[in-house]
């Protein structure tokens, strides 16, 4: 029975992914997502992302659109105002959907089979420790890791990630949510 389950979830993962016929060229790309990555903040905090830009694998040069094969390191300012974060406390969820195909002009989820869930955030991307105060975080979103959901994806689409930040000791939730345009080469 559990294998049938997963069959059956990798089945619909494999078609999710393709795009028959792709409605994207009749869809205006989102929040214009073809010149500018847009983000928001999706939690009450404590911690507040002020800003959030992205950059090349080194951290030194602005790059978009975003190239999902490859680091990509978002500069967010933030102000913690009460916390230290650390490992094994500290810990992300990625969520991702893609914009466009088969229901038209709308985000589809993009099934991660749990592979971006509850990860330590100190050894995926997040320096730890995270102190107190406004400040300058450098956040790594590196799916080169993860070549099974990679291959899922398209290239030159618009897609939307929703950050997770969650601390155990704490209780403490952070989230910011990010539509971008992206390659794969």
């Amino acid at each position: 029975m559990l294998l049938r389950c997963l069959i059956l979830s990798v089945l619909a993962v494999v078609a999710s992914s393709f795009v028959l016929p792709s409605n994207l060229d009749n869809c205006a790309p989102p929040n214009g997502t073809d010149h500018q990555m847009h983000w928001w903040q999706c939690s009450n905090g404590p911690v507040q992302f002020l800003n959030a830009t992205p950059y090349d694998s080194t951290g030194t040069k602005y790059e978009y659109p975003i190239h999902l094969s490859k680091p990509i390191v978002v500069k967010t300012q933030i102000n913690n105002p009460k916390n230290t974060y650390v490992k094994p406390n500290l810990r992300n969820t990625v969520n991702l959907w893609k914009y466009g195909g088969w229901a038209g002009c709308t985000w589809s989820s993009i099934p991660t089979l749990g592979l971006l869930k509850d990860l330590s955030a100190c050894d995926h991307g997040v320096p730890c420790p995270v102190n107190p105060g406004n400040q300058e975080l450098d956040v790594t979103i590196d799916f080169t890791q993860f070549e099974q959901i990679i291959n899922l994806l398209k290239d030159n689409q618009p897609y939307q990630l929703e950050y997770m930040l969650h601390d155990n000791q704490s209780g403490d939730d952070s989230c910011m949510m990010v539509q971008a345009w992206a390659y794969l080469q």
